[in-house]
């Protein structure tokens, strides 16, 4: 992709261009985050941001049972069925 240039209203609204907004799945528009990276603005996906989180979890528990959210309340849906 490369960089285009666009303005910035007074008011600190932001036009994306389309081709951009495509390139990363805005058609509709929708929710983003933002944040400042090492003096950079970056704008991501929350679809973006999700599977990166994804991603880092699959690398830090390296594929172990139970590593999910809904293995872990299965779990304690079993635990709390045992209790009297």
């Amino acid at each position: 992709m490369t960089a285009v240039t666009t303005k910035m209203s007074e008011n600190g609204r932001l036009t994306v261009p389309a081709s951009i907004r495509m390139a990363v799945g805005l058609e509709r528009g929708g929710d983003v985050i933002v944040e400042v990276v090492d003096g950079e603005l970056r704008i991501r996906t929350v679809a973006q941001a999700m599977e990166r989180a994804r991603a880092l979890a699959r690398r830090i528990l390296g594929g172990q049972a139970g590593g999910s959210v809904d293995d872990f309340l299965t779990d304690r849906r079993h635990d709390a069925a045992r209790e009297p």
